[in-house]
């Protein structure tokens, strides 16, 4: 790499088989849904709601993931 040095101040690993997303059923009636692995959340006053919810969360945290690996090779 020509002399040149990659630092990670994090170093995380994950196996897809310990990605585990739990879906809660809060006493309100309300859903949220919690992938610790990954650090996502949300929550939606139907669990479609939450569903749809988390996706977008999903979306958003691994694109900001995507961004920042390639801002760490560049």
């Amino acid at each position: 790499m020509g002399g040149r040095r990659l630092r990670f101040s994090r170093i995380m690993s994950i196996k897809l088989r310990d990605v585990q997303t739990r879906v809660i059923k809060e006493k309100d009636g309300s859903y949220a849904i919690a992938c610790s692995a990954l650090g996502v959340y949300s929550v939606g006053e139907t669990l479609a709601e939450a569903k749809r919810n988390f996706g977008e969360a999903l979306e958003l945290h691994l694109s900001a993931l995507k961004e920042k690996a390639i801002e760490a090779v560049a």
